[in-house]
């Protein structure tokens, strides 16, 4: 079934709350600054759940654990920018 209006405008301002996020874990992830990798992939999986973008979500959720414990996990960067692409481009096929 097609999403009302208002559900379609907050993916919207999830899309765009989100992508500067998605470039900052990029650059934090590139100075190996892990703690605050944590921080930003705690926020991603916030935000990425609350919009149901559940395989997002499961990607923070597995850096975020992974960061705290120093782990370099660069296919998981790319798994997160890859799978925010693919869910910004789905939101973008929605609107009306």
């Amino acid at each position: 079934g097609a999403l009302d209006e208002g559900t379609i405008e907050m993916l919207g301002m999830f899309v765009d709350m989100t992508e500067p996020m998605i470039g900052k874990i990029q650059g934090t992830y590139d100075e190996k600054d892990f703690h605050a990798l944590m921080e930003l992939a705690h926020s991603l999986k916030g935000a990425a759940r609350s919009a149901c973008a559940n395989i997002l979500g499961n990607y923070a959720a597995e850096l975020q654990t992974e960061s705290e414990n120093k782990k370099d996990r660069p296919d998981l960067i790319e798994n997160i920018t890859n799978e925010f692409a693919r869910v910004k481009e789905e939101i973008a096929n929605m609107k009306p």
